[in-house]
C-alpha cells in the first residue's frame, strides 16, 4: 500500500492528519502520542478550531476565563502521559486516555460556542 501511494501523483495521495501544533517539535510523551495517532491529531485538530471560534464570539473576560481554563485542561490532558510514566498502575493506555479527555474536551467547547449562539 505504501509503493502505491509513492505512485501517486501528490494531489491523490491521501493526506496524513496533523494536529494543530508542530510535531517536530513534540517533546512530551502525550504530543508525540497525538502526532502519531491521527484520530487524536484529527481531536487536536477539532479542540483548536472550536477554542478559536469560542474565543472569536466571547466578550473579553469570558475569553480570558476560557484561556485561562483552556491552560488548565492541557495539564490534566497531560497527566495522560505523566500517570503512564509515573505510575503504570494507574494507566497503561494513553491513547484511551487521551481519546477520552479530548473528546470531551471538544464536547466542552462545543457547548460553550452553542450557547453563546443561541443566546445572541
Amino acid at each position: 500500500m505504501v509503493a502505491a501511494a509513492a505512485l501517486l501523483p501528490n494531489s491523490a495521495r491521501p493526506v496524513q492528519a496533523a494536529p494543530s501544533f508542530d510535531c517536530r517539535r513534540a517533546a512530551s510523551v502525550v504530543e508525540k502520542t497525538i502526532c502519531h495517532i491521527p484520530e487524536l491529531a484529527d481531536l487536536d485538530r477539532d479542540i483548536a478550531l472550536v477554542y478559536a471560534q469560542a474565543l472569536g464570539v466571547l466578550s473579553a473576560g469570558d475569553a480570558d476565563a476560557l484561556r485561562a481554563d483552556q491552560r488548565g485542561w492541557l495539564k490534566v490532558r497531560d497527566d495522560c502521559g505523566y500517570l503512564i510514566h509515573g505510575n503504570p498502575a494507574i494507566s497503561s493506555d494513553v491513547f484511551g486516555c487521551l481519546a477520552d479527555r479530548m473528546a470531551t474536551r471538544v464536547a466542552h467547547l462545543q457547548a460553550i460556542l452553542t450557547r453563546k449562539q443561541f443566546f445572541k
